[in-house]
């Protein structure tokens, strides 16, 4: 009937098996004669009036029956009562291949089961589709999603391999960074995500969805004590999307734990460093899990851009430190200072912690092999920072006509007594200054740091999960799931494994379908080499700081107007 004609997903899954005896490069059947497109369906009493049977050459007459979901059979009638049937697309089974189609494309476009209905109802489409039929696709999805998927990271983690090996490393044994991203901002969110990327392909290698709840379970809430339960959940148990328990900040710790667990099993490796950015107990837990137990020792390594953001905050963290102690002495300092000559000195500003920040970032991109040479060009900065003509302290800084550093330019050039230093830091900031250089800069810390790692990847993979879910949307584990697989195939393969997802759902790929996949990683390319120019980057770095220099004008100007308790 109507409603069971999607149940059976046993084609999806034999489809799905087959993959493995695919080659991994993703190709697909093109149909070159294959193509949708919307009509009204009063075009065929328009037929009706025009065309007659050629047998008893009498009229005939278009109907619908049998809809399901957005597909139908023409019925084409006349006297001699001959009865033609002529289904409005292919059928698997039951089934109508463009309900799949349909669906699939809804999900990719962050559009669930509401979205759907209210499609059909404004497009005036037959009576739209059901939940159940909806539910019944998505099983089908989500199933070719997670077999293409398991492809997709195969082949990512023997490029991974072989990256790893040419590095000088040994080739079982990665370096991948992780990271989690939840539904929902701060720590109420009941659905969550971790990934693992490798360090040298920058490819997702593996992904897991955590889930705090389920919807099954939830209408057996107060029925725990009934009989049937027992029952119902031991066959449910197995399908249950509620498998994680704890606080929603811990579901990127277990999920990075499970998937360092299940590496050998899945892909014979080990991750032996785990680049992290610090902010949750993951590496904690991974010590005390010791996933390998005594054959691999798992390793930290930090992420750069992590770490320059610490520079960032205990800047600011400071700079609001030091208003607060200007604040109180403000009337005796003016006192004090009545008649005395002002010297000009540099503050605090946004500009200025953003800078200091993106130099410690650029110390440590710039030497990711030696911890003394980083060290040095942190350092170089802060003293750069404070000289002045009568004490240039400049030593740190490199040497040459090509230096970063003016002074050490002009001393190359022998024009160093016409050189005029501009305005250094605030004395008053300079000690609270060193101490965070002083912390940023230890050797177990700048240890970590070596490789200069990101997580910049797990970040970009992040928001291709969310723009297929948006946050907010509530969705469940299995749609998170299908989100997260899709995000995985175009984020590493580009969009010709989204074709073999439909493939595998015995869904027909036309050519229309195939010319977009393609003009649409062309795109991504063509993109992303736009933006990796130096012109880009330039452009892109000064929009930056002319919104911060607009914002430290407004707050010079007005004051800071937002903040806890700034009204008492």
């Amino acid at each position: 009937n109507r409603f069971t004609s999607e149940r059976d997903t046993s084609d999806t899954s034999a489809s799905a098996k087959k993959l493995s005896k695919l080659n991994p490069d993703f190709e697909v059947d093109v149909d070159q004669c294959l193509q949708y497109c919307i009509i009204n369906f009063a075009l065929f009493s328009t037929l009706q009036s025009i065309l007659i049977c050629k047998t008893c050459k009498q009229g005939i007459r278009f109907s619908k029956r049998n809809e399901k979901g957005l597909g139908f059979q023409l019925s084409v009638k006349c006297r001699c009562e001959s009865d033609t049937i002529i289904p409005s697309c292919p059928q698997i089974g039951k089934a109508y291949e463009v309900n799949r189609r349909f669906v699939f494309a809804m999900r990719l476009l962050g559009v669930g089961f509401q979205g759907i209905v209210n499609f059909c109802g404004i497009m005036d489409i037959g009576k739209g589709m059901n939940r159940s039929t909806y539910y019944d696709i998505i099983n089908h999805i989500w199933i070719a999603t997670t077999e293409v998927t398991r492809m997709v990271f195969k082949k990512a983690v023997k490029e991974e391999q072989e990256k790893n090996e040419a590095a000088g490393n040994v080739k079982n044994r990665l370096s991948v960074s992780g990271d989690g991203s939840w539904a929902r901002r701060g720590f109420s969110s009941l659905v969550g995500l971790s990934s693992l990327v490798g360090k040298f392909s920058g490819k997702l290698i593996d992904v897991v969805v955590k889930s705090s709840t389920c919807k099954m379970c939830e209408q057996w809430k107060g029925k725990t004590d009934d009989p049937e339960f027992e029952s119902w959940y031991e066959s449910h148990e197995p399908d249950c999307n509620a498998n994680h328990e704890g606080s929603a900040g811990m579901m990127e710790v277990n999920g990075i734990i499970e998937m360092f667990e299940r590496s050998v099993e899945l892909h014979n490796v080990y991750y032996e460093y785990y680049i992290g950015d610090g902010d949750t107990k993951t590496f904690k837990k991974l010590k005390d899990v010791q996933p390998y137990g005594d054959v691999v020792n798992v390793q930290k390594k930090e992420c750069v851009l992590h770490v320059k953001k610490r520079m960032f905050k205990r800047a600011n963290d400071a700079k609001k430190q030091l208003t607060q102690a200007r604040k109180s002495t403000q009337k005796e300092a003016t006192k004090k200072e009545k008649g005395k000559k002002s010297v000009k000195t540099v503050s605090l500003t946004i500009k200025l912690m953003k800078e200091l920040s993106t130099y410690y970032e650029l110390a440590i991109r710039r030497h990711p092999d030696s911890t003394e040479d980083m060290r040095k060009a942190i350092w170089a900065t802060y003293y750069h920072k404070i000289s002045t003509d009568e004490n240039p302290q400049h030593s740190m800084c490199p040497e040459g006509t090509d230096s970063w550093c003016k002074y050490r330019r002009a001393e190359a050039m022998q024009t160093v007594r016409s050189f005029k230093h501009p305005p250094p830091l605030d004395a008053q900031i300079q000690p609270f200054l060193k101490h965070i250089y002083e912390d940023l800069s230890t050797e177990d810390l700048l240890q970590r740091c070596l490789g200069a790692n990101t997580q910049n990847n797990n970040e970009s993979y992040n928001a291709c999960v969310w723009h297929l879910a948006p946050k907010h949307i509530f969705v469940g584990k299995q749609i998170v799931e299908i989100a997260a697989f899709c995000a995985a195939c175009t984020f590493n393969e580009g969009f010709q494994p989204i074709l073999k997802v439909m493939e595998v759902m015995e869904v027909c790929i036309g050519k229309e379908a195939a010319g977009f996949a393609e003009n649409r990683d062309n795109a991504r390319i063509a993109a992303s080499t736009r933006r990796s120019s130096e012109a880009s980057k330039e452009r892109r770095t000064e929009i930056r700081n002319q919104k911060l220099l607009e914002s430290d004008s407004y707050e010079h100007t007005e004051g800071i107007m937002y903040g806890a308790g700034i009204a008492d």
